[in-house]
């Protein structure tokens, strides 16, 4: 039960389920794929995520 609670809370591709690397700045934070299929930026600050999916 505990993978599948953890599979839950980890920020996978939703395309080809790789794990997605994160990149903090001082202005946003960054999920992204790998391979370049999926990317989100979120701006905490301004209560924004915008997310560019099926890029390659």
């Amino acid at each position: 039960m505990f993978a599948f609670l953890k599979s839950m809370l980890s920020a996978n591709c939703p395309l080809c389920r790789h794990p997605l690397q994160v990149e903090h700045t001082r202005l946003c934070s960054i999920k992204s794929c790998p391979k370049g299929h999926y990317t989100e930026e979120t701006y905490s600050h301004l209560g924004v995520s915008v997310v560019y999916d099926g890029m390659e």
